[in-house]
């Protein structure tokens, strides 16, 4: 008999799995840890042996502390970051870096309740047994709540504004922050990377892009942009790139790193 959930909806009533999970529990309670292993790995509900998510994560709450509960632990993770993806807004194939975020935050929640569980019966998991898609879904939603919200707020702090004042440009010079020169520099890329994460967001994310090399525009539909990133014209982030360059450079020279 499986192991019975313990969380109490705001009724008073006990969580409890649906009929065809707990006749899948009977089931696979018979399968070696080798054959469910490999059908855990499938992820499609049609594939053959399919093990559904609520039963993959009974059985990762009650397995002991070894190689096999690593490995279902990995394919469970694995559909959530697929029922996390990002899908662009507008519906094209670049995701913009909020849309990731949101991602990450999912997984990095479901990875949490799982680590607490192992240390004290974690309740929040009671849900997903019940109703695995439905608990991410819930999950992604609330993320995307938040995160949409900052991004709004973002663009409500004036990042359209396309003037970049005299000021900066002459902080600014030919200062190039990934420059090769700078790798002589012992601490250079640790005050790199606290000084990035000291930018304003959105700034911030330009500048985290524009070091993985992603152009700020391109003409190649396929090729992803800054631009279209963030869904701002190539003038507004060139603006932001030129104001985030300067900072880095006040900021590291007043290290003396510069």
């Amino acid at each position: 008999m499986s192991r019975p959930l313990r969380k109490y909806t705001l009724d008073g009533v006990l969580y409890c799995r649906r009929a065809l999970v707990e006749a899948e529990l009977v089931d696979l309670a018979a399968t070696s840890p080798q054959e469910l292993e490999a059908r855990a790995a499938a992820r499609k509900s049609s594939a053959p042996g399919f093990v559904s998510s609520e039963a993959l994560l009974y059985f990762i709450r009650n397995a002991p502390a070894g190689a096999h509960r690593d490995k279902l632990t990995h394919a469970l993770l694995d559909r959530v970051v697929q029922l996390a993806r990002p899908t662009s807004r507008s519906g094209g194939a670049v995701a913009s870096l909020t849309e990731k975020n949101i991602q990450e935050e999912v997984v990095d929640r479901f990875v949490d309740l799982l680590l607490s569980d192992r240390l004290e019966y974690e309740e929040r998991l009671d849900f997903y047994e019940v109703n695995f898609n439905s608990a991410v879904a819930g999950d992604r939603y609330d993320a995307s709540d938040r995160h949409w919200k900052h991004e709004n707020r973002t663009e409500e702090l004036g990042t359209n504004d396309d003037d970049v004042p005299k000021h900066v440009h002459e902080a600014m010079g030919e200062y190039d922050p990934f420059n090769a020169d700078a790798l002589d520099e012992k601490n250079y890329w640790l005050l790199l990377d606290e000084a990035i994460d000291n930018l304003p967001e959105f700034q911030r994310r330009i500048v985290v892009m524009l070091r993985q090399e992603v152009p700020i525009e391109s003409s190649d539909p396929s090729v992803s942009s800054i631009s279209k990133v963030l869904g701002k014209t190539p003038k507004t982030i060139a603006t932001h790139r030129d104001k985030a360059f300067a900072s880095l450079r006040r900021r590291l020279e007043s290290k003396g790193r510069l």
